[in-house]
């Protein structure tokens, strides 16, 4: 959606009024020629009077209304010879509106929203795709043709995502964070008004299970207005994101904390020592069974919640083991579930993309190749954090300085003059030449464990 510029038509009055009645005549039921002729010419006898150069603005008010219900009366007279035909025909019925009432009053205001809506039902209706498609191009267009501070745009927004929504797939209409914040920055209207379409659009995308987009909304309208209600709706439709893990794009906003209501038992889940949280967790979903159920939030439900806890405090186990081995024993408790089922978390965490890991299924055993920098159990460094951080230092260190050691012997060993003289080998026989081949074997070998070593420094070096 963008804003744009309309071009006037190089029509008068009389002419835009019976350009408007043939279209509404080809959408009257059972049309035929003499209906047809009969709708038109009733116009064109009130706009055509003797002796009367221009139509009077009263008599125009009054035949612009006329037209406007009969709009609605055939639910947006979406019938034409052509799509384009509907399409046009309905500019220029928002060009006659604009010129025609005074677009501050109540009663251009009312004109338009009534086309809306007979345009939206008009849609809802037809059962055919392409009635639907022809109806949101004329809601999109009616939209774009108001100017960008117009107080009617949220209505036609809401009526055309409606029509999505139920009729064709709210998701074909893109709508960013950034493009809806600006938008409501320039409608002038008041903060109420913005927060109520925020939330009716919340709903819809709700409706349409468009998770995120819902969750997007919900953060706009918290930055207008930190009603309890709506940091609770935001905090749950997050919660019900099956791959979003942390509250912090809520939490950060001010005055939110302050303001959580019943959300706070739950908000606690992710606050605090993981492993603990586990079975607060199993206690809070069966002492809160009614009110999961009364939130009527899609995705939202107690095994939703107690998943997601499991699932950080099995990151929390992973960030804290010395080894990055977990038994399965130490994980069923900590999670408070069977053996069994442990293999199932953890792909399900890997799959969530929390952490990176092999199953060994011989060694009952879990094996942490990479934890996920996003969840807040890995950004929480505490006192153990740091503890387990400076013995996997000192363990580095210590293995890094048996290595160079090991490395400067052999470099020494390398740099050795061989032993013996000519006369030694002549004296000596065969046996001086085995000599001087054992040494040049053990300088081979040496130079060989050099490099090895010096391979394995910079390997611990790189880790």
């Amino acid at each position: 959606m963008a804003d744009c510029i309309p071009i006037a038509p190089e029509l008068p009055f009389r002419q835009q009024v019976i350009e408007l009645a043939s279209h509404l005549a080809r959408s009257l039921p059972n049309s035929d020629q003499a209906s047809y002729r009969e709708f038109v010419g009733s116009y064109e006898s009130q706009v055509n009077k003797e002796g009367e150069e221009d139509v009077a603005a009263e008599q125009k008010t009054e035949i612009v209304k006329s037209l406007v219900a009969k709009v609605g009366e055939l639910k947006g007279a979406l019938d034409g010879l052509k799509e384009s035909d509907v399409e046009n025909s309905h500019l220029l019925l928002q060009y006659t509106l604009s010129t025609t009432f005074d677009p501050s009053t109540e009663e251009y205001s009312s004109s338009v929203k009534n086309v809306v809506e007979a345009v939206k039902k008009g849609g809802e209706a037809s059962g055919k795709q392409s009635r639907v498609d022809v109806a949101s191009r004329i809601l999109n267009n009616t939209y774009n043709y108001l100017p960008s501070t117009s107080s009617l745009r949220p209505t036609v927004l809401l009526s055309l995502l409606s029509l999505l929504s139920t009729s064709s797939d709210i998701s074909i209409l893109p709508l960013s964070s950034e493009v809806l914040s600006k938008s409501i920055s320039q409608w002038a209207i008041s903060s109420k008004e913005k927060v109520d379409f925020l939330l009716s659009l919340s709903q819809l995308y709700l409706s349409a299970s468009e998770l995120n987009k819902a969750l997007d909304v919900l953060i706009i309208a918290l930055k207008e207005s930190v009603d309890t209600k709506i940091v609770e709706k935001a905090i749950l439709v997050n919660l019900a994101i099956s791959d979003k893990f942390e509250l912090d794009e809520i939490l950060k906003i001010q005055g939110v904390k302050e303001n959580l209501g019943n959300a706070k038992s739950v908000v606690d889940l992710f606050e605090g020592d993981e492993i603990e949280n586990v079975k607060k967790g199993q206690e809070w979903a069966n002492s809160n069974a009614a009110w999961v159920e009364g939130a009527g939030i899609p995705g939202f439900t107690a095994e939703s919640v107690v998943r997601k806890v499991r699932l950080v405090a099995l990151l929390a186990l992973a960030a804290r083991s010395e080894t990055r081995q977990l038994e399965y024993a130490p994980i069923a408790k900590a999670l408070g579930i069977d053996e069994s089922e442990v293999e199932a978390v953890v792909i399900d965490a890997v799959r969530s993309k929390l952490l990176s890991a092999r199953i060994s299924q011989p060694l009952s055993l879990i094996k942490i190749q990479s934890i996920s920098t996003l969840s807040s159990s890995t950004q929480r460094f505490g006192s153990n954090e740091w503890k387990l951080l400076e013995k996997r230092l000192n363990e580095w260190k210590v293995s890094v300085t048996e290595a160079r050691s090991v490395v400067e012997e052999a470099q020494k060993l390398a740099e050795q003059p061989l032993s013996g003289s000519g006369g030694d080998k002549r004296r000596g026989g065969g046996g001086g030449g085995k000599r001087d081949n054992r040494q040049r074997e053990e300088q081979g070998q040496g130079q060989q464990d050099g490099q090895s070593t010096q391979q394995q420094v910079e390997e611990v070096a790189a880790a």
